[in-house]
């Protein structure tokens, strides 16, 4: 069964945005009842899966309205009234997703950023993050105004007229004369500048992860759940290829439009779900502490031994010391202006006091045990 590449867009961003829904709001889920904290990262996620949802929308009505004709029909003088209302529908949608999808990458990275600020104490780290963040807002509000203003009256960015000269094969043809720049070298620059910034949010805290004093096996599994986000770095690579290919001529953009968007709905959802899996490991985390209580319970309830044995050893502790599990990291986000002027970059605390119950962020390092690493 042969599917248009519009019905194939559609149909991918549906899956991928309802799954970036429900991981989303898993997240929720583990951040209010589980840890019993709601930070920005998370209400910046939220807005990114809006805008994405928007951008399903507009997806959506561009494979109406593209699907009313052929790409051979604006080729054709006789054909082009027949769908210049199709025609101008496209172009509009093509006006409005441009804007929403800078906007929903922005705000994807806005979180992940956010949360390095959270669980970041260390100063240079935190004066690299804050100049990540700087640098994604101030290029995302530049492509944004330039999108919106690709030409001197933004309406001009829909004018069939002008589209349609385009595919005139008659030079002596009389075109408009619109005040319009080439969007073709902006679109090029947002993409390149996507993947850079993507390349530098994912190595952004490999450093700080490599200087923990922890075994080298967590250290490495703090890099895996970290480089996740390699997935949305992978379709970035991929789109700016199609988008390569897109510009070549106004045929290609018509014949590889369809790939660009779907590239575009891949990139964004994978970045949704990369940075939100981590934090659902709290699902896991109390089943494993209940099957471990159930554990301890059965030993502590083992006959004891008989008399005449050995007794405890004078070197041997009276009570088993607490776990340290380096996974804190995600549960301890620090609330503004909150100081820690004797902690390093990433926090561990015991594994018995972490996030099995709410509030139990609300850490007093004069009261309770923890370590720094």
């Amino acid at each position: 069964m042969y599917l248009r590449p519009g019905t194939v867009v559609v149909i991918v961003g549906a899956t991928l945005t309802g799954l970036s829904t429900v991981i989303v709001g898993l997240r929720y889920y583990c951040r209010h009842f589980l840890m019993g904290s709601v930070g920005p990262s998370d209400h910046l996620m939220f807005v990114a899966l809006v805008l994405t949802w928007g951008n399903f929308v507009v997806n959506y009505y561009q494979d109406q309205t593209s699907g009313r004709f052929r790409p051979s029909f604006l080729r054709d003088p006789a054909k082009r009234p027949g769908i210049e209302a199709s025609v101008r529908g496209s172009l509009i949608s093509w006006w409005v997703y441009r804007m929403g999808y800078n906007l929903a990458l922005c705000f994807v990275k806005l979180s992940i950023l956010f949360f390095y600020r959270a669980i970041a104490s260390h100063r240079t780290f935190r004066r690299f993050v804050y100049a990540t963040i700087g640098f994604v807002c101030v290029y995302t509000f530049g492509v944004t105004v330039a999108s919106a203003f690709q030409c001197e009256n933004p309406s001009d960015s829909w004018n069939t007229t002008g589209y349609f000269s385009q595919f005139d094969r008659d030079p002596t043809t009389k075109r408009p004369k619109f005040k319009c720049y080439d969007p073709i070298r902006l679109w090029v620059f947002s993409a390149a500048v996507n993947l850079l910034s993507d390349v530098i949010i994912l190595l952004l805290p490999i450093p700080a992860l490599l200087s923990l004093r922890v075994p080298m096996s967590k250290r490495l599994a703090l890099i895996g759940i970290f480089s996740i986000g390699i997935m949305a770095i992978i379709a970035s690579s991929i789109r700016m290829w199609v988008m390569y290919l897109w510009s070549q001529s106004p045929s290609a953009s018509a014949r590889y439009g369809g790939d660009l968007l779907l590239w575009g709905v891949v990139e964004t959802n994978s970045g949704i779900i990369s940075a939100s899996v981590p934090f659902l490991r709290l699902l896991f985390v109390g089943r494993q502490k209940e099957e471990r209580g159930v554990t301890q319970r059965r030993l502590d309830a083992s006959p004891p031994k008989p008399m005449g044995q050995a007794g405890l050893s004078i070197n041997q502790p009276l009570e088993k010391p607490h776990e340290i599990d380096t996974w804190a990291l995600f549960e301890t986000e620090k609330k503004s202006g909150e100081g820690s002027p004797g902690w390093q970059p990433f926090i561990t605390v015991p594994e018995s006091l972490n996030s099995g119950s709410r509030g139990s962020t609300l850490l007093e390092p004069a009261q309770l045990p923890h370590s720094t690493v």
